[in-house]
């Protein structure tokens, strides 16, 4: 079976917090040159730059996935993928009205714009992204898997905006799938908190500069680089058992 390298974690020019090198052109064309086949982009709480991203993998040859960091009331991070880039703006509409109305200052978090395939500025999003939403983990999973979507939590060894730092543990029944881990070495470290049971484990870059990207990824097997296969394709990655909690 054939394998793919893969990295569907990364920030555009739509995050502020991504830089403005960060452009779905950009993006493509670094992608490729590190020897990804397929990528997300993933803005926080949005996903318009998808679309102009996904045109120009096709004439990369790189598969783009629609995707969101969507930041739950609980403020974690939750990575939102579909197959489809009509469930991801659907998504960011239902977002959108669950974030609250803060405008953006450009100047301390960073601009938010929109760019299309040849870096022409679309425009600016005024509202900051950089915000959790009315939106709780269970009503998150459950609006994104209705849609036939990937539920992923960021960055669960992080110690800010992850499952773990937030909730304390990973819950069972909620269905993830898979966990994000920035780094392998902190594995056994967070097992312990891990009480959601063999839930496959990916790294990804969660890039926000160029010189990220695909610095962290995952190899899936499947046919062909698909959203389906990457479906499938995660269910046989090595899982993580998880455990009982340290006690307080």
């Amino acid at each position: 079976m054939p394998i793919f390298a893969c990295d569907l974690h990364i920030h555009s020019t739509l995050s502020p917090c991504g830089s403005l090198e960060m452009s779905p052109r950009n993006i493509v064309i670094r992608a490729k040159a590190a020897g990804l086949d397929i990528i997300a982009i993933t803005d926080h709480n949005m996903a318009e730059n998808c679309t102009y991203a996904a045109r120009l993998g096709k004439d990369n040859g790189v598969l783009v996935l629609s995707g969101m960091e969507l930041q739950t009331s609980e403020e974690l991070h939750l990575l939102a993928i579909f197959g489809d880039h009509e469930a991801a703006m659907e998504l960011q509409e239902y977002v959108y009205s669950n974030l609250p109305s803060v405008p953006n200052n450009p100047d301390y978090f960073g601009d938010q714009v929109v760019v299309d395939e040849k870096d022409v500025i679309i425009r600016s999003e005024e509202r900051l992204l950089l915000n959790s939403t009315a939106l709780s983990i269970n009503e998150a999973v459950l609006w994104i898997k209705e849609r036939g979507g990937i539920v992923i939590p960021s960055h669960i060894d992080s110690s800010a905006f992850s499952i773990v730092s937030q909730l304390g543990y990973v819950p069972p029944g909620l269905p993830f799938d898979a966990l994000e881990i920035e780094k392998m070495e902190k594995l056994e470290t967070i097992r312990p908190f891990v009480m959601a049971k063999d839930t496959p484990l990916v790294t990804f870059s969660d890039a926000h500069y160029l010189k990220d990207i695909g610095r962290r990824r995952t190899l899936l097997e499947m046919e062909r680089p698909s959203y389906e296969g990457v479906v499938e394709a995660l269910g046989h990655l090595p899982t993580i058992r998880g455990g009982t909690p340290y006690p307080c």
